[in-house]
Order: structure tokens, then sequence, then C-alpha cells
């Protein structure tokens, strides 16, 4: 993957390089924790607070989401983070434009706004090229996403490999550990259950499939007739490169 895999502490970088260093403590929970680590080290003092809809291209920090969220009814999840971290709601553009999962101001690319400060987490965003673009002068970039080989992975300071929904509740506890803890008689937020952009069905051969990575879809019909199963085993999504075997047989809900 081109990355070092490392325990050590943060190692000066020059101008316009990336780390590339990946997090591999055992663990999720280790992994944060170690994450959270070399940050204060680096400097970041994770008590400030923010604006989670302030301006992308004004913020210090980002907490950006990408198709890796699934439904937009797991956005508190990553609302929470941004509290915890002190940061503004950001978003790549195919969550934006396939699941809406924030306003169109707010997605992180080359047509999309630029971000442009100290640190941005990248949750669940493959790193497609012109999501890059959008990135490129950011100070300290954080990638979490499932798919070790995300394009991310190469343009990132910090990876985490690992299910988001599974490392963004511990980031956020683990931020908010010395942090004044929330009213425990506060009244919960009613969150509206919703549809997946994507489902599972029994589509036929000819069906559509989609990659969870980046939103990448198969289409028989424009992709020189050859049926889904019948493509080889070594095919991967052609964007950021997640395997035949997790892309999503799915239809499209209106």
């Amino acid at each position: 993957m081109g990355v070092t895999i490392t325990n050590e502490p943060f190692r000066i970088r020059g101008k316009d390089e990336r780390l590339k260093v990946i997090i591999q403590e055992g663990s999720n929970e280790a992994n944060v924790n170690k994450l959270v680590e070399v940050l204060i080290g680096d400097g970041f003092d994770f008590s400030l607070e923010a604006d989670m809809m302030g301006p992308v291209e004004e913020a210090e920090r980002a907490v950006s989401v990408g198709m890796g969220i699934i439904l937009k009814s797991n956005m508190p999840m990553i609302e929470e983070l941004a509290k915890s971290a002190g940061a503004v709601l950001a978003c790549s553009r195919p969550a934006y434009e396939r699941i809406q999962v924030l306003p169109r101001e707010r997605f992180v690319g080359m047509s999309g706004v630029k971000f442009t400060g100290t640190l941005y987490f990248a949750c669940g965003i493959s790193g497609a090229p012109q999501h890059l673009r959008g990135i490129s002068k950011a100070h300290t970039v954080v990638a979490i996403n499932k798919n070790p080989d995300a394009p991310i992975f190469k343009n990132c300071d910090y990876g985490i490999v690992g299910d988001m929904n599974e490392i963004i509740p511990l980031l956020t506890a683990k931020l908010n550990s010395d942090l004044p803890k929330p009213d425990p008689n506060a009244k919960p937020v009613q969150v509206k259950p919703e549809e997946p952009l994507y489902k599972e069905t029994k589509a036929t051969a000819r069906g559509r499939y989609v990659c969870p990575g980046c939103g990448y879809e198969y289409d028989p019909d424009k992709e020189n007739q050859t049926a889904f199963k019948d493509l080889p085993d070594s095919w991967a999504c052609p964007e950021c490169g997640v395997p035949k075997k997790d892309m999503i047989s799915a239809v499209t809900l209106g």
C-alpha cells in the first residue's frame, strides 16, 4: 500500500509531504488511543469548540464523511465527533450527491470547497483524485476507512484501517474523556430512521452493484453488457479498488 506501519510518535515531515503512517496497535481502541496521543503530541487541543456549520473554507478543523456512512441517519455519530474535535462538518461529493448528508456548500473537492486548515478527519472517504485536490493544503489529514487499499491512505498523515462505525464512537469517547460530561437529564434527540440509499436485493445477474467505499455503480447496461457475476474475481472498483466480493447488489431508492 506504500504506507508505514508504526508504533512510534509523530515525525517531522517536509513541506507538502504526507506522513502516510498507519496506526496498528492491535485493536480499534488501542489504535484510537494512539491516534489521540500523537495528535495531542502534535499540539492539537481538543478542549476547543467550533460551530459545526461554520464555513468549511475558513475552518481550522473539519470532520468529513464519505459513502462509507451508508445511511444519512448515521450522521449524528459524525456530528458528535465534530463536537468533540472542535470541527466543522464536511463531506465528499458522492456523499452529498447520493445521500445528501450535508448541503452542497459543504462538499470538499476540486469542484467543491477547499479545506486549508490544520486538521481534517476523512471518515469513510476513499480518496478520489477530485477530493484530494480539495484537501491538498490541509496541514494534517487523518483517514479512517475499512479498505486498506483505499487511496486516502497514500494521502494522509495518520490512518486507521477499520469500520468507521466502530472507530468513530471510540474516537469521540476518547476526545470527550477529559471534557465536561453532557447533562444526564437532558432529553435525547429523536432521530427519524431513514432508508439506505442502496439496499440488499436478489438482483438478477444483469443487476447493478454499488461500491460501499466510494459509491461507484456498476451497471451492466453501460459496461459492455458484461453481467456482474461474469466479471473475473480479480475485478475491483475502478474508482477506489474495493474488491468484487465486497460490492453490494443494489437498487437505487426513489
